[in-house]
């Protein structure tokens, strides 16, 4: 069954700058880092688990959390989290619940981020949801998160067989697909691209 996969992954390597240092958070378990990894890019890849054998040779892996990490400040040509904010804060992937995980993560994303630098992130989209394991976000959900950003956000839908494009006012239509078998997947999906203010 088709997942958000073949939308949000191929969205994210067009957006990532061609040279320079990149930030992969949540990195285990990711199948794109060996695209990512190239000549004139440097890959850093974060995550609390520890995957370091599973990263790409000449990554960086650091094995931390997002929220209080030691990274070095505005040093990130891109910071990437791909089907990512809806997790943090939420007990899953060997973590402790904290309130605003989601808010906490992105300031912390925009430290990280040199100056006109992109945050590209994917989520699952549609009515405003909360479950123990991930979010989902409506358009004003989306918009009240990067209020202090700059943003652009791209949504897809699922009909069935594959995502399409569909429009803003569309999105709240769709709802995750709660299941425990490869027919589970999001219902609709935002892409977003944003700048610190």
């Amino acid at each position: 069954m088709t997942t958000e996969r073949v939308i949000e992954i191929p969205w994210c390597l067009q957006q990532i700058p061609q040279s320079g240092r990149i930030l992969d958070v949540g990195s285990c378990e990711a199948t794109y880092l060996g695209v990512i990894q190239q000549t004139d890019r440097e890959l850093h890849c974060l995550d609390p688990r520890d995957c370091a054998r599973d990263v790409p040779p000449g990554a960086v892996f650091h094995h931390q959390s997002l929220i209080g990490n030691t990274l070095p400040r505005g040093s990130y040509d891109a910071v990437l989290l791909v089907s990512v904010l809806e997790h943090i804060g939420l007990p899953c992937y060997e973590q402790e619940p904290f309130p605003r995980g989601d808010e906490i993560a992105l300031a912390e994303v925009r430290e990280l981020l040199a100056p006109d630098a992109p945050a590209l992130l994917t989520v699952p989209a549609g009515q405003t949801k909360v479950v123990t394991w991930y979010r989902q976000y409506s358009p004003a959900d989306l918009h009240r998160l990067f209020a202090g950003w700059r943003h652009e956000i791209s949504y897809w839908g699922f009909d069935g067989r594959e995502y399409r494009p569909i429009p803003e006012d569309a999105v709240e239509h769709y709802d995750y697909r709660d299941r425990h078998d490869p027919k589970a997947g999001a219902g609709a999906m935002a892409a977003v691209k944003a700048w610190s203010r």
